[in-house]
């Protein structure tokens, strides 16, 4: 007679069972029949790496893949990321054929449940074998056919990369067997692990340049640029990492890129990005975090393929970026006035392929892509180069090539018709290039003789106009100033507020009728904006520029010093992320302001209330910094020193590809070179933003546009608002909440939440840091904007911990409200000014 066992105790067994079967690990290697099954793991012998199954974010899909031992939600490479189990567990297992396939169940391997196969069979093996390996390659090998010296396996997981690249793995493709070895980003961070149109890839032709690019549409994102021997010439950054080689081979079985880690004290890996970027990890072996460093390797606006279009040069040190080769101009000079560039440049005159042209030596370039070009193998001197290309007649530049030693050339390349995406460094990290020119432009433009003849002759020319036209200009002076003192009892000299320092600007005048017609006669339908100062109106000119008319308001308290102040300081400023000013207007009564146009209105908009989710992460951070350039070019670049004092999100306009411009210099002070603060009665700005010795004391500095800067930095990033009270324990504004989570590790919890897939965490959390370093009580304690700048563009900058500041705030003003901690909060407005 059979025993009966309690129910209980056969509940027992199985969960012991499950329980071991969860947390089991096989051996390093497994043979013929051997089975993995959901749950089991496979170790690398040096304990970093893990292959296992894994389910991604909180999905139900499953798949195979490998991952950090340290980091389980960091996955490196996935076998079936295009065919997830759905449904059940699944089952990993090795055939006698040498070919690992996913079973869908574990309790069947039939053919009827293979969602993935190696497609590694080969009649010839021999007791195959898989193994990981130390590298986190994923080989299977066999006793007759390979070893374990990554030479000659059956299939390794190396040659079939997902969105990662790891140390010893190669970005390439095998030329006899036509294999491509690319990184394809997940169609969602973290929740969808299936490829995107994102791919990073080396081309086949040319020079075998590496490119980021949307596959889809075949659109190039990123070129790294050619190889001169130590780096792609596209990304000197890389020269800056000491603790790692690169390495790039061209024979005749393949092409390839790899990286080793040379030092032994980190972890490192290059992701690719749903969000079209890619950046470099890093870790270090002993740091206990779970944070990777991140470091962006397409930061700049001249990463971007083709920036400046054909025959154009982008430099990040000129303010447009872009500027076209020597010899050519822009196709369409409306088009780069509106920082349009995409058409390129032209050249001044055609080539016709006689003696007449010679070549004219660019240096610190990232060279041209090579896809259409004749890169000629061979031992030719600089010379000899210059000889095939001036006999080619389609040949319009050369330079020399790279490949395996920096500055020893082999051979030359040559290219023909545009040039495409050319980088002027400016700092020696680039190569030289020779550009095909006809010899009356070089001899006319370039040659120090040619300028010696240019020099005199215009110097000539200049001072007989002067003199001829000397009587003219002092009439049309006077005449200006007399149709100016009709409207006011004397000309209203520029002072700064509440000094006697005289600026004496000319600001371009309009005639109010032309103001008026282009506004439809200040049309209600043509408002777009109103404050305490007035309206402002969309007007489009008789040439069909549209324009912004700001008409203020005889009772906005905005006086003559402060319309002329805006209008003098402005006109006289020049960068990208300011708002330029085309003129102004003071006939009648008037005093009205004519701005270039911004369509998408102010910043305030998209990261408060509904429209938060208009702009993701990469083009947030990307306004940041654009701020930051602009209040950097103010405080320090411009040749000025100017304090804006109201800066906030309702004062940033952002254009067409939303770029931010600060406006609003109504409240600007100027100082002098070597001023440090001042001291003023009149306290003017918006309350949330003024820096407490501002505010309190009316001192300022260029340290109160930083703390205003730190406001607006952390409303970017959580889409709060700082002039309202949060529940988060207590009830507190957005800097002291902040400053609490980031001193309880919860910084990120002050992430908008529609940020969640776009952001990159790391530089996330650096911004917030940053922040709260601008936000400080003391003005001393506080960074410069150029530091700020730095640390925002320098993902190796060390970051010190902010002091803990009293987060001053305006409780007692009747207008705050309290509101929960999300991001929809509604606010009765403060009169700003």
């Amino acid at each position: 007679m059979m025993r009966k066992f309690p129910k209980s105790l056969f509940l027992v067994i199985f969960l012991l069972q499950l329980i071991s079967s969860i947390t089991s690990t096989k051996n390093l290697s497994y043979g013929v029949g051997d089975i993995i099954r959901d749950g089991e793991t496979v170790i690398s012998e040096n304990g970093i790496f893990v292959l296992g199954f894994f389910k991604a974010n909180n999905g139900r899909s499953r798949y195979l893949g490998l991952w950090y031992n340290f980091s389980t939600d960091t996955i490196v490479w996935i076998a079936n990321r295009e065919n997830p189990i759905t449904h059940s567990f699944g089952v990993l297992q090795l055939t006698g054929e040498g070919n690992l396939i996913i079973y869908q169940n574990q309790s069947t391997t039939n053919d009827s449940s293979i969602v993935w196969s190696s497609n590694s069979n080969n009649s010839n093996v021999v007791n195959p074998t898989a193994k990981l390996l130390n590298s986190g390659n994923l080989i299977i090998s066999s006793s007759n056919h390979g070893t374990n010296d990554d030479d000659g396996f059956l299939r390794e997981s190396f040659d079939y990369p997902t969105d990662t690249l790891l140390p010893e793995m190669k970005l390439g493709f095998n030329k006899k067997t036509e294999l491509q070895r690319y990184l394809t980003a997940w169609k969602q961070s973290n929740v969808d692990p299936s490829p995107s149109n994102f791919v990073m890839k080396m081309e086949t032709t040319g020079l075998h340049e590496v490119y980021t690019l949307i596959s889809s549409k075949n659109r190039k994102v990123v070129r790294l640029g050619s190889w001169n021997g130590e780096w792609f010439v596209g990304t000197p950054r890389q020269k800056t990492n000491s603790g790692r080689s690169f390495t790039y081979v061209d024979n005749q079985d393949e092409v390839y890129f790899k990286f080793n880690v040379t030092e032994h004290l980190i972890y490192e890996r290059i992701v690719v990005f749903p969000n079209n970027s890619y950046w470099r990890l890093a870790k270090g072996i002993n740091d206990t975090n779970s944070t990777w460093s991140s470091y962006p390797s397409n930061a700049d606006t001249c990463d971007r393929y083709a920036f400046c279009g054909p025959n154009g040069i982008c430099n990040l040190k000129n303010l447009t970026y872009c500027e076209c080769f020597p010899g050519f101009r822009p196709k369409s000079g409306n088009s780069w006035i509106q920082n349009k560039y995409s058409m390129g440049c032209a050249r001044n005159l055609e080539l016709n392929c006689t003696d007449d042209e010679d070549f004219f030596l660019v240096n610190d370039v990232k060279t041209p892509e090579t896809t259409n070009s004749t890169f000629l193998d061979k031992n030719l001197s600089i010379g000899q180069c210059k000889d095939r290309c001036i006999s080619n007649c389609s040949c319009i530049a050369y330079a020399p090539v790279y490949l395996e030693i920096k500055n020893i050339p082999r051979g030359c390349i040559m290219w023909y018709g545009d040039l495409i995406d050319t980088v002027l460094f400016n700092r020696g990290d680039g190569q030289q290039l020779y550009l095909r020119m006809p010899k009356s432009e070089l001899q006319g433009k370039y040659s120090r003789n040619g300028w010696k003849k240019i020099v005199t002759i215009v110097m000539v020319v200049v001072g007989v106009i002067i003199i001829s036209l000397s009587g003219i200009v002092i009439l049309i002076r006077k005449k200006k100033i007399l149709m100016q003192r009709r409207n006011l009892t004397e000309r209203p000299m520029l002072y700064s507020n509440e000094d006697d320092t005289i600026l004496n600007e000319e600001v371009p005048l309009f005639d109010f009728l032309s103001i008026a017609s282009s506004t439809n006669n200040f049309s209600t339908d043509n408002k777009i904006g109103q404050g305490g100062f007035g309206v402002v109106y969309k007007g489009t000119m008789e040439n069909g520029q549209e324009i912004a008319v700001k008409r203020l308001s005889s009772s906005s308290g905005y006086e003559l010093n402060d319309f002329m102040n805006e209008a003098s300081l402005i006109s006289k400023l020049r960068h990208r992320n300011l708002l330029q000013l085309l003129g102004c207007c003071m006939e009648r009564d008037e005093r009205i302001l004519i701005y270039e146009f911004m369509k998408n209105k102010s910043l305030d908009k998209f990261i408060f209330g509904e429209n938060r989710h208009l702009i993701e992460w990469p083009k947030r951070a990307e306004i940041i910094i654009g701020i930051a350039r602009g209040l950097l070019y103010l405080h320090q670049d411009s040749g000025l020193r100017i304090i804006h004092r109201d800066l906030k999100p309702g004062n940033v306009l952002l254009d067409e590809a939303m770029n931010p411009k600060i406006s609003d210099f109504g409240t600007a002070r100027l100082f002098g070179i070597e001023q440090v603060e001042e001291n003023t009665r009149r306290v003017i700005g918006t309350f949330g933003y003024m820096p407490p010795e501002y505010a309190n004391g009316g001192i300022f500095s260029i340290k109160s546009d930083v703390f205003s800067f730190g406001v607006l930095l952390l409303e970017i990033i959580s889409g709060k608002k700082n002039r309202v009270y949060y529940k988060y324990e207590n009830d507190v504004n957005l800097l002291a909440q902040a400053w609490t989570l980031c001193k309880e590790q919860k910084s990120l919890m002050l992430l908008d939440e529609c940020l969640c897939q776009s952001c990159l965490i790391p530089q996330v959390s650096r911004f917030i840091q940053i922040g709260l370093l601008c936000v400080q009580d003391k003005a001393i304690d506080r960074p410069t904007m150029s530091d700020v700048l730095h640390m925002l563009t320098n993902e190796n900058s060390s970051i010190k911990d902010a002091k803990r500041s009293a987060f001053w705030n305006y409780s007692s003003d009747p207008n705050f409200e309290q509101v929960d901690s999300n991001n929809v909060a509604s606010l009765t407005q403060l009169d700003g000014r």
